[in-house]
Formats: structure tokens, sequence, C-alpha cells
């Protein structure tokens, strides 16, 4: 029992070496401010390895999804490292450009966008304005507009927001397991 309770706790602590700056999240005195620092890091950590990720394309039928989005999405792409999603990626119907794409860690999203002209794009673009959301343990921590202003996180409509982004996260999982 010692050596596999030892055994988890070296492979946390090599997860943690592997991601130092996202140690950050489960700091409860740290401030949304960092651990928003920390979380934009990690994508851009994901978005720099994502050529070497495992990548899982799922077609979805129409309205596959209505139940959790009014969107109708047509495919997602999943991107892993051995068994842990990093990211996944929703498309929409021809004519539209939108697309969300959910940034994973331990399981939890803890970053979504949700850009309107990028189903072209492969990879993340940290530089476009479109509205982001930021979580820590299932909770919305921050997030920006696409006109780059701050939402304010107790807000009625960030938190709709947010238990709606939560839901389609785990609604979008289950359709590609």
């Amino acid at each position: 029992m010692c050596v596999g309770l030892v055994t988890v706790m070296s492979a946390r602590g090599a997860e943690k070496a592997k991601n130092p700056s996202l140690a950050i999240l489960s700091d409860n005195k740290a401030g949304a401010s960092e651990k928003v620092s920390a979380i934009e890091a990690y994508v851009r950590s994901v978005e720099k390895n994502i050529s070497s990720s495992q990548r899982k394309e799922q077609m979805l039928s129409p309205d596959e999804l209505k139940n959790v989005t009014n969107e109708n999405w047509t495919k997602i792409h999943t991107y892993s490292d051995g068994a842990d999603l990093k990211r996944m990626k929703l498309y929409p119907p021809a004519g539209s450009q939108r697309t969300e794409e959910f940034y994973y860690h331990d399981g939890k999203p803890v970053f979504v966008f949700l850009e309107a002209n990028a189903a072209a794009k492969r990879n993340h673009d940290q530089n476009a304005t479109e509205d982001k959301y930021y979580f820590t343990d299932g909770k919305l921590i921050a997030a920006t507009a696409a006109d780059g202003k701050s939402i304010d996180v107790k807000s009625a409509e960030a938190k709709q927001m947010s238990e709606k982004l939560q839901k389609e996260s785990e609604a979008f999982r289950a359709t590609v397991k």
C-alpha cells in the first residue's frame, strides 16, 4: 500500500515538474491574474507540442449535441498526450467559421476559447481577441470578452456561460470516448 502511494505521489510530482506553471492553480492564496497567466502559459505549451499530440477526429451527426448547445457542430478534433486529453476543438457546418476550443489539465477544462473566424485554423491563435474563459477546479476565475474587456465572473451572464461551457465540455468529451 505504501509503495503504491509513493508511486502515485512520484508520478504526480513528475507531472508537476513537466508543468510547473500549473502548480499555482491549486494555490488558494494565488490571485486570479496569476492563475490566468499560468493557464495562458499552459495553453502555449500545449500548442507548442500539438504536432506531437495524438489527434483524433470525430464526425458528428446533425443535431447530435443539441441537448447541450445551440450550435450545430459537425466534427470534433481531440489532441491527447497518451490518455491525457489536452485540447478539443469543435467545428461548425459549412458557411460558418465559429469554433470552440477547450484545453484540459487533469481531465478538467482550464481554458475555453470561443472564436468567430477560426474554422480554417489548426492551432490556437493567441493574438485572437474573442471570448476567453479561465477555469480552476471547475470554477470560472476570469473571462475576457472579444473587445478585450474583462467580464465580471460574478455576473449572472458569466455564471450562466460557465455552466453552459462545463455542460458542453462534459457532453463533448462523452461523445468522443
